[in-house]
């Protein structure tokens, strides 16, 4: 059973109150996922130590939302962000070109970056033991595979 108030709250800032209210009466189950065009960034940070790490991660987010952005997770040293996967918040054309260059000049060589944009999908995954809001596009795979091969300093625009 889904504590009502720990699901508004958890996604109040993310989802459009209408969703959570019928996410809340139906289920997850019955969310269709909604389709669009998703502009993404994957940020890989390091650091000397964990806080250092937790400390860039954390600034990676807070331009990432200064740009238009939703920080999707956060794990590891990897910040994933999307644009156009929230009701509320339109596709900025300028957003992720800005947030990239925003990126590297902040974190230079303690950044590597996969950015691009696809045809995908966005809302509620999961199961009632754990949800999340995040999106789908095709290829994630290798655009997770193009940065593991990236050094740090380097950016590369993931095609689709």
């Amino acid at each position: 059973m889904l504590d009502k108030g720990r699901v508004r709250r958890a996604f109040e800032k993310l989802v459009n109150p209408e969703t959570v209210e019928l996410l809340l009466r139906e289920g997850a189950e019955r969310q269709p996922l909604k389709q669009a065009r998703i502009e993404f960034v994957l940020a890989f940070v390091k650091g000397d130590n964990s806080a250092r790490v937790a400390q860039h991660m954390a600034r990676v987010a807070d331009l990432a939302i200064a740009h238009g952005g939703v920080v999707h997770d956060l794990v590891g040293g990897l910040v994933v962000v999307a644009f156009g996967t929230h009701p509320a918040l339109s596709v900025e054309s300028k957003g992720r070109p800005a947030l990239v260059d925003a990126l590297q000049r902040e974190f230079a060589g303690d950044v590597k970056i996969v950015h691009g944009a696809a045809d995908g999908h966005y809302g509620l995954v999961g199961s009632e033991g754990r949800m999340s809001y995040t999106f789908l596009v095709p290829k994630f795979d290798e655009m997770l595979g193009a940065l593991g091969r990236l050094g740090f300093g380097q950016i590369e625009e993931f095609q689709q």
